[in-house]
């Protein structure tokens, strides 16, 4: 046999021995992966969750994102598929909401199709046991939400007018992609969403709505009913056992059918009576707006998101948001106080570094620096001219303001907000 015939038949034969040795699923995913080269990322918010555990207070929930990349080159994604392995203690529904139950912990997995593969990853949930809440003043023991969606404006007067008469929390439900500014335009889209029952994605989220009991809920109403983002927000939560309150606005159409779309969406939840106004007489409802609530039941103003009420505190007022904080006994902390005796002081205040809110003083104060770790409700001189308010951790060289004791994050990003928020300081 011609020697250079031999040689080749042996190195066929080596590489037949090590295909047969090698399993073939293995072989098959080694080369997609070595084709496509893409991987999977989950996220909750702006916190990565890719095969990590991620923690939660029962009756809490999440948004799930998943995306896939090439390198930092995004790749589409055709579809993709949740599951729980134990939706008693956290379920997830097909927009990748995550709801936490009992305590205990559930592994997420997301199946990921794409053009370039298919790829499942996963991450865990570990659910507490949610604290129990104290009353509020008044004995009701309820939070109260307004969550509303608008377009004009209209539905946001009767929102201002609830939040008035009950002191609750004020929540505007935004979509991901923003509607036109042409009237007919959006008419055209919200009856393309209607005839499509399509569910448009939200950018605004509710961090902890298991601090609520009773959540009013507006919209305008288009082609006689709710607009579709409506059912998204619906969608998105637990209602079980909570009272929901829907009030709306309209050129003409009764609030009736808006009303049964309402109950079909929220699961569990109690529908109270709603209230309807034209949306060019809203500016002027706000007797109408008490009557109506009076006739619910729900009566006097509940303080939100507060934290202690001693005088001589700092109080720190975000919207219908406010907290107290003890100062400290330092000489920064004293020329605070000397400022704010003179009079209150409003703080435009921005995100930095996702574990922050800073703005300006408009003067600067003598300096204390050490360093320190913060923690969620530290109050810390920067620079000697910016007041900081920490909602996560970090390390550095600062001076202490005082803190607001026994406050969280969720409770201090669901006052405080992302974006920029103004923030007023006054003495109690």
């Amino acid at each position: 046999m011609n020697l250079k015939l031999k040689k080749r038949i042996m190195i066929l034969l080596a590489v037949c021995m090590f295909l047969t040795a090698l399993p073939l699923g293995n072989f098959f995913l080694m080369n997609l992966s070595a084709k496509d080269g893409i991987s999977v990322q989950m996220q909750i918010g702006k916190t990565k969750v890719t095969k990590k555990t991620y923690s939660m207070k029962a009756g809490a929930s999440g948004q799930l994102k998943v995306k896939a990349l090439d390198g930092k080159q995004s790749v589409k994604i055709s579809t993709v598929q949740y599951r729980s392995s134990n939706k008693k203690i956290a379920s997830v529904n097909k927009n990748g909401v995550i709801r936490a139950k009992t305590a205990g912990t559930a592994k997420i997995t997301a199946a990921v199709k794409t053009k370039r593969g298919n790829r499942a990853v996963w991450m865990k949930v570990k659910v507490s046991a949610a604290q129990t809440k104290p009353s509020l003043p008044d004995g009701s023991g309820e939070k109260i939400l307004i969550a509303y969606f608008t377009r004009s404006g209209n539905t946001e007067k009767l929102a201002d007018m609830i939040a008035d008469k009950t002191g609750g929390t004020k929540f505007r439900i935004e979509t991901e992609t923003a509607y036109p500014q042409d009237y007919d335009a959006v008419l055209e889209q919200a009856s393309e969403e209607k005839e499509q029952n399509a569910r448009p994605l939200l950018k605004t989220r509710v961090e902890d709505m298991s601090d609520y009991a009773t959540v009013f809920l507006g919209y305008p109403i288009w082609f006689g009913d709710t607009p579709m983002a409506i059912h998204t927000f619906l969608e998105s939560y637990d209602f079980n056992g909570k009272k929901i309150i829907p009030f709306c606005t309209s050129g003409s159409s009764s609030p009736q059918t808006s009303y049964a779309s309402v109950r079909a969406s929220a699961s569990g939840a109690e529908v109270l009576e709603g209230f309807w106004t034209q949306g060019t007489s809203a500016g002027n409802a706000q007797e109408e707006v008490n009557e109506w609530i009076d006739k619910l039941g729900i009566t006097g103003r509940m303080p939100q998101s507060t934290s202690g009420s001693e005088e001589g505190k700092l109080k720190i007022t975000a919207g219908n948001s406010v907290f107290y904080a003890e100062l400290e006994e330092n000489s920064s902390a004293q020329a605070l106080r000397e400022m704010l005796l003179e009079s209150p002081l409003t703080i435009r205040m921005s995100d930095y570094g996702d574990m922050e809110k800073v703005g300006p003083l408009g003067k600067r104060l003598p300096t204390n620096d050490e360093t320190i770790t913060t923690a969620p409700g530290d109050l810390i001189l920067y620079q000697g001219n910016s007041l900081v308010i920490y909602y996560d951790t970090n390390t550095w060289n600062f001076t202490r303001l005082g803190k607001i004791e026994g406050v969280t994050k969720q409770e201090l990003l669901a006052a405080l907000g992302s974006g920029d928020v103004t923030v007023m300081l006054s003495l109690s």
